[in-house]
């Protein structure tokens, strides 16, 4: 699978990626970087190029998104502990305009990740992560993290090397 994700920017990428490397390090789960989703790429990457166009025309990045909770819930491997953004009309607007360009699915609610429940060496879900594990997680989370807006900018494309759960194989392959 391929997405387009925006990237935090200095301070706030390096804390992000502080937390999410101690927190994969201590519940033994994959590390990955910083990022909010914007879409999926679903089909010709050709589309890539109308993708960039755009996002250089827009105007709309650097983006500030407020954070509206730090949530731990059994969603999917992806989505466990996550700081919800708020869906502001810049944020939807940018994502609405890419999805149309790339042809991607409906889009999921804006989120920065924080923890996946992916064991660090077989790469297979953790079921021992549980709701209220994750609810734990989230709340130490959530003290951890000062700020109350985040800035995203940068934005990528990452591959998965068509190994969507190998979160190891997952590579940025293409700045836009």
């Amino acid at each position: 699978m391929t997405s387009i994700w925006l990237r935090p920017q200095g301070r706030q990428e390096q804390a992000l990626q502080s937390l999410i490397n101690r927190m994969a390090s201590e519940y033994r789960t994959v590390s990955f970087r910083p990022h909010l989703t914007v879409c999926n790429v679903p089909g010709d990457l050709a589309a890539l190029d109308a993708a960039a166009a755009y996002i250089k025309e827009c105007g709309l990045l650097p983006l500030t998104v407020a954070k509206m909770a730090v949530t731990g819930a059994v969603i999917t491997p992806f989505r466990a502990v996550f700081i919800e953004v708020e869906n502001s009309r810049g944020l939807r607007e940018f994502r609405e305009r890419l999805r149309d360009i790339v042809g991607a699915p409906p889009l999921i609610p804006p989120h920065i990740s924080l923890l996946y429940t992916l064991d660090r060496v077989s790469q297979s879900h953790r079921p021992d992560l549980d709701a209220e594990m994750l609810a734990a997680i989230a709340a130490r989370c959530a003290e951890a993290i000062k700020d109350t807006n985040f800035t995203l900018a940068r934005p990528v494309v990452n591959s998965t090397g068509g190994a969507e759960t190998d979160v190891r194989s997952w590579k940025i392959v293409r700045d836009l």
